[in-house]
């Protein structure tokens, strides 16, 4: 009788929010099954779909683009890491190893068809800029990317060399990296290579036959200006049982029917072994707010589905839940109701 009451002051997008909600939650608590997956699926699965949940794809979709149309919102620990980042980028140092470090980076941002791409001249610009946009916001994501991408690849084997990126962590570089990318995610990653490459200027993970679909009000959500991408295709490999026995990431997803492209995200891993770097003192509520910001970028451009972005640091999140929160927080409720309405509309469409 209560809930009858309570609901009758809720609108019909506030009941499908808490659905949402819900099924997320439920996700995270749900028994999941013992069967083993092992490599006899693999040449069967063919993108998300062989997991029965394009909901669930539209769902993760939908979040990348509200969190990227709402930068001031969802940017503020990316701003800051940002603001750490600008004062080693604009530093006079003459060494060999920085410019080797500028170098890589300017390699990593400035590649043709990249999902957020920054031309080298404009990467400074990008440092010091404050403007709360989807394209800002989602470069200062990239640019913290790269840095985490070259400490992995380069600064971690000579941290002596490369100490002017440590100067904010005391903390033993290896034992950063340990945190960011555990070996019980990686060590079974599942990920076979790029099948096909395809010009996308949609927001998310969806294949062009289910955004043709979708209202014309997600559309239009899904679709931000500047923000293109040629977009990779993965096949995920159904991975054995770990060495311990425990389920690989790849099949505990499989068992939660989750979506997968590319299975756990190294990418993820990068941007916060940077974030870690940058700023060693960082809140659990900011970790949260930067794995949204990896969903922003990752998600959005078409790389990973959530669960391999949230299970990185944040595998606790209720994506739905934190963006409601965060929003009604900024005084944005109007904003969400309208994108609540448009994802509320879609899936209905798609039933």
């Amino acid at each position: 009788m209560l809930t009858q009451v309570k609901n009758r002051h809720q609108s019909k997008d506030d009941l499908f929010l808490q659905r949402l909600k819900n099924k997320q939650l439920a996700k995270l608590t749900r028994t999941i099954k013992n069967t083993s997956h092992t490599y006899e699926f693999q040449n069967k699965l063919a993108h998300d779909r062989n997991f029965n949940n394009i909901e669930k794809t539209v769902q993760e979709s939908w979040a990348a683009a509200v969190i990227l149309r709402n930068a001031n919102v969802f940017g503020e620990t990316v701003y800051k890491l940002c603001g750490k980042l600008k004062s080693i980028w604009s530093e006079s140092n003459n060494s060999e190893a920085f410019a080797f470090f500028k170098k890589k980076v300017e390699e990593d941002v400035d590649i043709d068809g990249q999902f957020a791409r920054i031309s080298r001249q404009d990467i400074t610009s990008v440092l010091l800029s404050a403007e709360y946009s989807a394209e800002m916001f989602v470069r200062k994501i990239q640019l913290l990317k790269s840095m985490g991408t070259f400490i992995i690849d380069h600064a971690i084997h000579d941290a002596d060399k490369y100490a002017f990126l440590f100067k904010n962590n005391a903390s033993p570089v290896e034992k950063i990296k340990q945190r960011n990318r555990p070996d019980s995610l990686f060590t079974v990653r599942g990920r076979s290579g790029v099948l096909s490459k395809t010009y996308r200027e949609d927001i998310g993970i969806l294949d062009k036959a289910t955004f043709d679909q979708l209202d014309p009000k997600l559309q239009k959500i899904l679709t931000i200006n500047g923000l293109t991408k040629i977009r990779p295709l993965f096949r995920t490999r159904i991975s054995h049982k770990l060495a311990d026995g425990s389920r690989a990431f790849v099949e505990r997803q499989f068992d939660r029917d989750n979506p997968l492209l590319a299975s756990i995200s190294g990418s993820t891993a990068d941007i916060f072994i940077a974030a870690e770097i940058l700023d060693d003192k960082l809140s659990q509520s900011q970790l949260d707010q930067l794995t949204l910001s990896a969903i922003a970028l990752i998600v959005g451009g078409g790389y990973h589905a959530m669960h391999e972005v949230i299970n990185i640091r944040s595998p606790h999140l209720n994506v739905i839940a934190s963006i409601e929160s965060q929003m009604r927080l900024k005084n944005c409720s109007a904003e969400l109701q309208e994108y609540i309405a448009a994802l509320h509309d879609a899936c209905d469409r798609l039933r």
